[in-house]
Parts: structure tokens; C-alpha cells; sequence
């Protein structure tokens, strides 16, 4: 068991250092251009090691102390730690998976509207109702990062559901549902570096409120840029609310 979580832990941890250096050249480089599309897709295959990875890890560890005999109530921040690390891989998943999956319904978003995409994007919302769930009856001491990110499930299983019933008004939705889901997933990535890579690279030892700050910094900084670029990249497209539009026919030539 042991050697299996090293091997886990090393794949994990190679895929995300190359990941998020992978991440910052689709950001610079011409959309749509050679490298933006090489560089894209290695971050791609790197986050869904990252995410599968991180996944196993989580159940291997729960099913290690609910073996021992080890309950939430005894260890409750310990438990809440692994469940919102699995809570943190489901939903960046289920919004990396909708990111990719809108390239190709470009014309029509709305074809993406099947039951797997609906349990995906309720899995999301699911997940977020447990993580405050737990964080409220348990209490940990923790609980403030739990309830502090426990949104971003909202955000996005409520989001795909909006934009695959055709309720996003704009021409290119499937532009900023790829945009959106991707820098959503290099929030995830940045947020794993702040709170284990660099502290093991630069022992910052922090405690307190303050050891809260690795946590919500990344999604403080990247939330805001993700909303002023998608305006920016709306007033560039023209791509002004117009409800009359039907999807298929705003994306058309």
C-alpha cells in the first residue's frame, strides 16, 4: 500500500508541476493557433492525471482509517481534509470535462444537453451541498476553508446546466464555457501549489487565519480575471445579449 501511494504521489506531482507550466501558454499564445492547441491539450492530460490521481488518493486514505475503525467524529477535520480534496477533484473534473466537451458543439451547445451532462453538472452541485453539510455538523477546525470554497460546485454545476439548456443569451457561449472551464481548472492547479508545493519549498509555516490564504488566494485573483477577460472578449466579438437568437443560429457564420 505504501508503495502504490508514493507511485500515486510522485504521478501526481510531476503532472502538476508540468501542467501548470503548460497552463500559462495557451493563456499568451494565439487562441485557436498550434500552440495553443499542443500546449492546451498537455495541461488537459496532465489535469485529468492530477484529478484521477488525487481521486484515488482520497478513497484509498478514507478507506484506510474507516478500516482502522478511525470515524469523522473522532478525526473530523482529518475526514474533512480528504473530503474536500475529493470534493475539490470532482468538481474541477466535472467543469474540465465540460470545457472540453463544448469544442466540439461549437454550433450548438444545447446538443450537450443529455443525462450524463445533467448528473455531471448535479454531481457538482451535489458535492457542494455535502461539503457544507459536513463542514456545519461536524464543525472542524478547518471548517472556515471548507465553507470558504464549498461554492464553486454551485458555480459550476448551475452554470453547465445554464448553458447547455440554451439560457446563455450570448453568441459564443461555447468560447467562454471553454475559457471559463479552463482557467477554472488552473485556479485548481495554482491552488494546489500555493498550499503544498510551496510550502514545502519555502516553509512559509504559516498558522492561524493566515494558513486560510493559500487556500482562497488563487480563486480571489483568478475569479475576477476570468469575469473582466470574458467581457473583455465580449465587446471584442460584438457578442452583445440578444435573447432572440437561438444557439445554433447565433454560432453560425
Amino acid at each position: 500500500m505504501e508503495f502504490m501511494m508514493d507511485g500515486i504521489r510522485w504521478v501526481h506531482v510531476l503532472a502538476g508541476f508540468i501542467g501548470l507550466a503548460a497552463f500559462w501558454v495557451p493563456i499568451f499564445a494565439h487562441k485557436g493557433g498550434v500552440n495553443h492547441r499542443f500546449y492546451g491539450k498537455i495541461f488537459k492530460y496532465c489535469a485529468y492525471i492530477v484529478l484521477f490521481g488525487a481521486m484515488l488518493s482520497v478513497s484509498l486514505h478514507l478507506g484506510g482509517a474507516l478500516a482502522d475503525g478511525v470515524t469523522p467524529r473522532e478525526r473530523p477535520s482529518q475526514f474533512g481534509f480528504l473530503l474536500f480534496l475529493g470534493y475539490l477533484a470532482i468538481v474541477t473534473y466535472v467543469g474540465l470535462r465540460h470545457g472540453m466537451q463544448v469544442l466540439a458543439s461549437k454550433r450548438d451547445i444545447t446538443t450537450l444537453d443529455t443525462p450524463a451532462n445533467r448528473g455531471a453538472a448535479w454531481l457538482s452541485v451535489a458535492a457542494s451541498v455535502f461539503m457544507i453539510a459536513y463542514a456545519l455538523y461536524y464543525r472542524p477546525p478547518n471548517m472556515i476553508i471548507l465553507l470558504a470554497l464549498s461554492p464553486v460546485g454551485f458555480s459550476i454545476g448551475f452554470g453547465i446546466l445554464k448553458a447547455i439548456r440554451g439560457r446563455r443569451p450570448e453568441k459564443k457561449v461555447w468560447f467562454y464555457e471553454h475559457m471559463g472551464a479552463m482557467l477554472g481548472t488552473g485556479i485548481a492547479f495554482h491552488t494546489a501549489f500555493a498550499v503544498f508545493g510551496s510550502s514545502r519549498i519555502f516553509n512559509l509555516g504559516l498558522e492561524g487565519w493566515i494558513a486560510v490564504l493559500p487556500w482562497i488566494t488563487p480563486a480571489l485573483i483568478g475569479i475576477p480575471a476570468t469575469i473582466i477577460w470574458t467581457n473583455y472578449y465580449k465587446k471584442k466579438f460584438n457578442d452583445v445579449a440578444n435573447k432572440g437568437v437561438t444557439p445554433a443560429a447565433a454560432s453560425s457564420p
